[in-house]
């Protein structure tokens, strides 16, 4: 990707505290208007006009296990995590939630004697592959790891898991992108049908398939496959495939997951739901209408699984 601009907001953001690779590349997506929904997709039935009024950094990457662990190890330092070999466990505002699950077998990170570090779930030491086994809320603190080393304002409270008062927009911390900025990257600026265009998946475009018969049958390395995508410059890789990705927003599951005909502007998600959003589709879909920009679904944020990661996001000037 090109420097410029960006790669100097990114340093500034970012800092360089922890060690390099820890250091998160981002793109600034301009704000807009778009048509959310497909009418085809899951969930996506409906389409209606979002307006989008501020510009947003997001994660060039799904979060690593490298980038992870660092910031894990330093939460833990300063006492905003406990860790035990079987979980990461949230040590602010009285959240006692499970952030991380080492216990899962597929988690590529484990804990002992107060440090991190990399395991091999089976398919090697993978630093540069998605982190898995992670929460929602493992998710969420994450991000707030990031602004608290950055003397940021947390963007959520860990008593009630909202983001900066049901206004994600305004946060001036990091956070969850909201699934209509997730959604708006993915098919920005064309309404395309994937991320990189309206051509059928293949293997060479995204990884996905499943364990037999599938593209790799497990997570490849962040930036592995072409950037799907550019913008100002700087490539979105793995939109589509590798891992869905956790947003912001609640859910309230397939029985409601009616979207809406009216346009709306900045919208949080609903105030109630017992899930999250997931975005993206992963390494193990065998059906390749889940890596499309607009089907939507969701787990419960105390969900841990192989095949469901995160990327950042932050407004560029709340």
């Amino acid at each position: 990707d090109s420097g410029g601009p960006v790669a100097v907001a990114v340093s500034m953001i970012v800092g360089t505290t922890l060690p390099s690779p820890t250091t998160l590349g981002f793109v600034i997506v301009p704000r807009g208007t778009f048509t959310m929904g497909d009418g085809v997709s899951l969930c996506a039935m409906d389409e209606h006009e979002v307006t989008l009024t501020e510009d947003f950094y997001l994660g060039q990457t799904e979060v690593t296990n490298r980038q992870y662990l660092e910031m894990a190890q330093w939460a833990y330092d300063n006492g905003y995590v406990t860790a035990t070999p079987f979980m990461v466990q949230d040590n602010l505002d009285g959240s006692l939630v499970e952030l991380l699950n080492l216990d899962d077998s597929n988690c590529e990170i484990a804990f002992s004697n107060g440090t991190f570090r990399m395991r091999d779930a089976g398919h090697g030491i993978n630093p540069n592959h998605p982190v898995k086994g992670v929460t929602w809320y493992g998710a969420a603190a994450f991000c707030d790891w990031l602004s608290l080393r950055e003397n940021l304002p947390r963007a959520y409270s860990h008593a009630t898991w909202v983001c900066n008062e049901w206004d994600p927009y305004r946060a001036r911390g990091y956070r969850l992108p909201t699934e209509a900025e997730w959604e708006y990257a993915a098919q920005y600026d064309d309404e395309r049908m994937y991320p990189w265009g309206n051509e059928t998946p293949d293997c060479s475009r995204a990884n996905w398939g499943g364990y037999s018969g599938g593209c790799v049958g497990w997570t490849t390395p962040v930036r592995n496959y072409p950037a799907e995508k550019t913008i100002g410059g700087r490539g979105l890789y793995d939109m589509a495939g590798n891992m869905w990705e956790w947003c912001n927003d609640r859910y309230g599951g397939p029985s409601d997951c009616s979207l809406g005909i009216s346009p709306v502007v900045d919208p949080p998600g609903p105030e109630s739901g017992a899930y999250r959003q997931i975005r993206g589709g992963s390494w193990n879909v065998n059906d390749c209408r889940n890596l499309r920009c607009a089907p939507r679904g969701g787990l419960s944020p105390g969900t841990s699984l192989s095949i469901v990661g995160f990327r950042v996001a932050r407004t560029v000037n709340p």
